[in-house]
């Protein structure tokens, strides 16, 4: 009887060691915000599958960005490799076949209907978010085919959200009285042709490329030729250059939100259009 009240009391204090943490069955990376929302929206709770983000959402777009030795082991780590595409991305290629020769890269504008000058900027145009978000989902789905049925729920959920996003687009597109707007570069040129906007100028020809004072008087004529109705502006460029040129012009300035740096709730991406719409209803359909 001793013995088995020793034995029962050491069963009773033994605590068996933690278990090891379970590893994600499925790591995503995706290249930069935008990116990260579309797949954070797709993969939602789906078990075993984890969505990182490569570059810090404050950066914004990855124009002539170069990989990190923090960014190697992201991508050293990732099973799947979510871009944008179309030149976004200028790093692709041999560094991240370097840092993991295995992971596969998905190019996610692919799907998306290309503009007569190349314009990597896709994602601008809630039209072309919903080809990406679709891409996006089928290639999760052949990444990790036991959460197929998840991934598929929430892209059509999603799906069905930005489609909403279209209707109110066209809608208050069709109130627009003036379709001529000046931008600081091509990042809203996807964005035009959604809502049948006319782009009579860039600030920036060349993104990062400030313009001449010849260009700047140049650009001037031509706003003002051609009556356009508002100077387009974007968070991540300092203002001082468009507000110049507004006034000079006799246009009003007003800052649209491409969404490439901002937060990372679900909700962000139709928070941001529906707040670009705004401004535009307010300055198109008025004038």
């Amino acid at each position: 009887m001793k013995a088995a009240a020793a034995l029962l009391a050491i069963a009773i204090l033994w605590t068996p060691p933690p278990a090891a943490a379970k590893e994600p069955e499925l790591r995503v990376l995706a290249s930069f915000l935008p990116i990260s929302l579309f797949a954070r929206n797709v993969v939602g709770k789906a078990p075993g599958v984890t969505v990182e983000t490569m570059l810090p959402p404050a950066l914004g777009c990855p124009h002539d960005y170069a990989l990190t030795p923090g960014d190697m082991r992201k991508i050293a780590r990732a099973d799947l490799f979510l871009v944008n595409g179309r030149g976004m991305e200028d790093f692709l290629g041999a560094p991240v076949l370097r840092a993991n020769p295995a992971v596969r890269i998905v190019e996610t504008a692919s799907a998306v209907p290309a503009l007569e000058k190349p314009n990597p900027h896709t994602w601008v145009s809630p039209r072309n978010a919903i080809l990406q978000v679709r891409s996006i989902e089928q290639a999760l789905s052949a990444a990790s085919p036991g959460n197929a049925p998840v991934f598929r729920r929430n892209a059509d959920a999603y799906i069905g959200r930005l489609g909403a996003l279209v209707r109110e687009s066209d809608e208050a597109a069709g109130r627009f009285r003036n379709r001529k707007v000046v931008v600081f570069h091509n990042v809203f040129d996807y964005l035009a042709r959604d809502l049948g906007l006319t782009i009579v100028g860039y600030i920036e020809e060349t993104p990062g490329q400030e313009p001449s004072a010849g260009e700047v008087v140049s650009l001037v004529r031509r706003i003002r030729d051609a009556k356009a109705a508002v100077l387009l502006a974007e968070p991540q460029y300092p203002a001082r250059l468009a507000e110049m040129i507004g006034k000079e012009a006799g246009i009003p300035v007003r800052t649209l939100d491409p969404v490439a740096t901002g937060s990372l709730s679900p909700t962000a991406y139709e928070e941001a259009m529906r707040r670009n719409l705004a401004i535009l209803s307010e300055v198109l359909a008025a004038r």
